[in-house]
């Protein structure tokens, strides 16, 4: 059945979604078998050489999330260069060794090793993915396609709990190999994003890349108004590019930098990626006494699966500001709630309330918090600023999660579990305050009407370089 010639374009921007997003997949089952492999390390049947400790199992987590902060780190300066398209497929690359390593292992060396890699991997994806995905889709569903980010982490996470508990320590790998090898073998069928080839100035490449993700391919369909309309303003874009160049304050920068760096680093604080690091001792102690810490885990993966896949369904229609405010305050007040629990030692039929507010950490965490990290810098920040400042700010957002996790005995020692839910707490309602009071709403607004909301000014134009001149700083706008 022939799909109609306005539906061609985004069944092909979904299909390229669908294949990007495997990466996230992966990295979510990455996660999801630590906790099982870990145990099998530290069990006298190791299938390692020798049997591993808790310093073992903290290093593990803490080199993926920081090798993850150098990739973030970089990436910015190789996705300008090469375009987002050969980033990710870079990305896929790296998730192929991560799982030999795995596979080959026979010293706790390797495991090192197959975590570095799938940090490096993941580090460039949770930067890079939400811009492409962004400058190949329609304006019309953008916002559901980049929320569709963490609703496939969280669907590997809860498929990687399932295979490290209930499948063959040797087949998981195996599995796991076999997915990356399908990004791989599918995504360099891809188009690079027009966007980059704008700003390369490269029309011919430009019009394929466009025609590409539009469906347009018939030549007879090149004549359509709307793909016409859409190339000539890309056209014009180029032009602008290259003539017109726009001040722009430098408080106008730092007011963006400032939003992007507390929504991201106040999100990745919300603490999910700590809690289930360490799910072993926090899932079993003061928290979910009535249930193995297998079990919880599963729980806490299908109640972020399900949060991630309400919020596909929500943001191209509920107001982002309101959303975040929602999801941040009660996952602020749930965790603040929790380490009350936890000081006064709630037990026997009150444990459920414990068991409860955890469950309500998690949902709202990945009910907006999560997802709209990706989202709304993409429609609040130029492609250039928007690399440079996801980019650092992920990077500072994994480094907190490494010292956190690698650190955590030591600091659970000083603050107890409880000071790491208010910790988590403290940031989701920091958070809430800026979605609240400051952040601009952004849904069915164009870049240039966020700018002027937040007091850039109108007639943005680019420059190829960002060049400091009497107090203001040249801006990109793709």
């Amino acid at each position: 059945m022939c799909l109609p010639k306005d539906l061609k374009g985004v069944a092909i921007q979904r299909i390229v979604v669908i294949v990007g997003n495997i990466l996230c997949l992966n990295f979510g089952i990455m996660l999801g078998i630590t906790p099982a492999h870990l145990r099998l390390y530290m069990d006298e049947k190791t299938p390692l050489v020798h049997v591993a400790s808790k310093e073992d199992a903290s290093r593990t987590y803490g080199y993926l999330f920081a090798s993850a902060a150098v990739s973030a780190l970089i990436c910015s300066l190789v996705t300008q260069r090469f375009g987002p398209r050969v980033v990710l497929l870079l990305s896929g690359l790296l998730q192929i060794p991560s799982w030999f390593c795995v596979h080959f292992a026979y010293d706790i060396v390797h495991i090192y090793s197959s975590r570095i890699f799938g940090g490096l991997a993941a580090g460039a994806t949770v930067v890079v993915l939400p811009i492409f995905i962004a400058e190949i889709s329609e304006e019309s569903n953008s916002g559901s396609l980049i929320t569709t980010i963490d609703q496939w982490r969280t669907l590997g996470m809860l498929i990687g709990f399932l295979l490290g508990q209930y499948l063959q320590y040797e087949y998981v790998s195996v599995v796991a190999v076999c997915i990356s090898c399908a990004f791989t073998m599918m995504f360099p069928f891809s188009q690079e994003s027009p966007y980059f080839y704008m700003r390369k100035g490269d029309v011919p490449r430009l019009e394929k890349s466009l025609r590409w993700f539009r469906g347009v391919r018939r030549i007879s369909d090149r004549n359509r108004p709307e793909f016409l309309r859409e190339l000539d303003n890309f056209k014009n874009n180029m032009e602008k590019r290259a003539i017109v160049k726009t001040n722009v304050p430098q408080p106008y920068l730092w007011k963006v930098a400032l939003f992007t760096l507390v929504l991201i680093v106040g999100a990745q604080l919300s603490g999910i990626f700590v809690i289930l690091a360490w799910s072993d001792e926090i899932l079993a102690n003061d928290v979910f006494v009535c249930f193995s810490p297998d079990a919880s885990a599963m729980i806490l993966a299908f109640v972020q699966f399900a949060a991630t896949t309400i919020t596909v369904w929500l943001a191209p229609v509920f107001r982002r500001k309101m959303l975040l405010f929602i999801s941040a305050f009660i996952c602020g007040c749930a965790s603040i709630c929790l380490a009350i629990c936890v000081v006064t030692e709630v037990k026997g039929q009150l444990q459920w309330v414990a068991s409860g507010l955890l469950l309500l950490h998690i949902f709202f965490a990945n009910l907006g918090l999560y997802p709209l990290t990706s989202l709304i810098p993409s429609e609040m920040l130029s492609t250039k600023l928007r690399v440079r400042w996801t980019s650092i700010s992920w990077s500072l957002s994994w480094l907190i999660t490494f010292i956190l996790i690698q650190f955590y005995h030591y600091f659970s020692s000083m603050i107890g579990l409880h000071g790491y839910f208010v910790i988590f707490g403290a940031a989701c309602v920091g958070v809430a305050l800026l979605a609240l009071f400051v952040l601009p709403e952004t849904r069915g607004k164009s870049l240039e009407e966020v700018q002027q909301i937040m007091g850039c000014g109108t007639g943005l134009a680019v420059a190829e370089k960002d060049v400091p001149q009497g107090g203001k700083i040249h801006l990109e706008r793709y």
